[in-house]
C-alpha cells in the first residue's frame, strides 16, 4: 500500500477535493466561498494540481469553469476512490480495538460488567485484563502501557481522566457464628470495646492512598485495630482465616460476600468508611472519548 501512495507524492486529497468543488460550483469564486478559503489561493491550488497531473482539467469559459475530458476522468476516479475509502474507514471502525485493562484485586462481577458496558458502548473492544495494583496503574496508564485501569482512589491522577464505577459503604465481615454477627448493625462502640479484635487487611502497597484513608477514618471514630495482613488474593483463604480465627474481622463492601453462607456482613453506623472503584484512562486518548463525562 505504501508503494501505491508514493506514486503520487505531489497530489493530496485536498487538491482533488478542491477540483471537485470547482466542478460542482461552476466558478472558482463560488467554490472558494463554499470552501471558506480565499479565491486567489484556490486558483493557485488548481494551477498546481494541473501542473502535477500534466494536463488541463478545466476549460475557462465566459459562463464559468467546465471540466475537460481529462478532468472528468480524474474526478470520476476520485469519486470511486472516495467511496472505497469511506467503506474502508467504516470497516476499520468496526474491528475490535485491542485494549489493555489494569485490574486491581477484589473487583466484583457486577463492577466488571459495568466496565465492559461502558468501555464497549462506543465501539467494539478486545479487552485483555491484567492484574495490577492500584498505585501502579496510574504510572502505567500515563506511560501508555495500559489503556484503561480499574483502581481504588485516591491515586496520583495527573494526566488521567477517571470515572467512578461504584461507591459502596464498607461493613464488617466475620464468621456467622461470631457474637457480633447476632447484631443487625454495628456501632463504632461495638468495635472499640473489643480491644482484642484484629482487622484482616490487605498490604498497603496495593493501594496506599485508599488504605491510609480507610484506616484514618477508623481512627477518627476511635477504632485503631491491630492489623493482620492478608497477602492472599483469593476468597478461599480470606474466608478460611475469618472462619478459623474468632478474633479476626474484615472490612469489605457487601456485594463480594453476599452469597457466602458462612460469613456475615454487618453495616457500621453511623458514617461508615467507603470503597470507591474508578475507571481511569490517560487524558486525550481514544479511550477517554469512549467513556462518559467524568463524574
Amino acid at each position: 500500500m505504501s508503494r501505491a501512495v508514493n506514486r503520487f507524492p505531489e497530489i493530496e486529497l485536498r487538491h482533488l477535493r478542491y477540483a471537485a468543488a470547482i466542478a460542482e460550483a461552476g466558478t472558482v469564486t463560488e467554490a472558494a466561498r463554499r470552501l471558506h478559503i480565499a479565491q486567489p489561493s484556490l486558483s493557485q491550488q488548481l494551477a498546481a494540481l494541473e501542473r502535477r497531473v500534466g494536463t488541463r482539467l478545466f476549460e475557462r469559459t465566459p459562463q464559468g469553469m467546465r471540466l475537460t475530458a481529462a478532468g472528468r476522468v480524474l474526478l470520476d476516479s476520485f469519486d470511486r476512490a472516495a467511496d472505497e475509502l469511506r467503506a474502508g474507514l467504516a470497516l476499520a471502525r468496526e474491528q475490535p480495538l485491542p485494549t489493555h485493562v489494569g485490574l486491581c484485586r477484589g473487583v466484583s462481577r457486577s463492577v466488571l460488567a459495568r466496565v465492559e458496558e461502558l468501555a464497549t458502548a462506543g465501539r467494539p473492544l478486545d479487552l485483555a485484563y491484567e492484574p495490577v495494583d492500584s498505585h501502579r496503574q496510574a504510572e502505567l496508564l500515563r506511560a501508555g502501557q495500559l489503556d484503561l485501569g480499574v483502581l481504588r482512589p485516591p491515586v496520583d491522577a495527573s494526566g488521567l481522566t477517571t470515572y467512578v464505577l461504584s461507591d459502596e459503604p464498607l461493613g464488617i465481615v466475620l464468621d456467622r457464628r461470631h457474637p457480633l454477627a447476632e447484631r443487625p448493625t454495628l456501632a463504632w462502640t461495638d468495635l472499640t470495646d473489643l480491644t482484642d479484635l484484629r482487622l484482616l487487611w490487605f498490604s498497603r502497597n496495593r493501594a496506599p492512598g485508599y488504605a491510609a484513608a480507610v484506616l484514618a477514618h477508623l481512627h477518627s471514630h476511635g477504632w485503631t485495630p491491630s492489623i493482620t495482613v492478608d497477602d492472599h488474593a483469593g476468597h478461599t483463604l480470606f474466608r478460611h482465616a475469618l472462619l478459623t480465627h474468632p478474633d479476626l474481622v474484615a472490612l469489605r463492601p457487601r456485594t463480594p460476600v453476599a452469597d457466602d453462607s458462612d460469613l456475615a456482613w454487618r453495616a457500621i453506623t453511623p458514617d461508615p468508611p467507603h470503597e470507591v472503584l474508578a475507571l481511569a484512562t490517560r487524558t486525550g486518548t481514544l479511550w477517554e472519548r469512549l467513556l462518559p463525562a467524568p463524574n
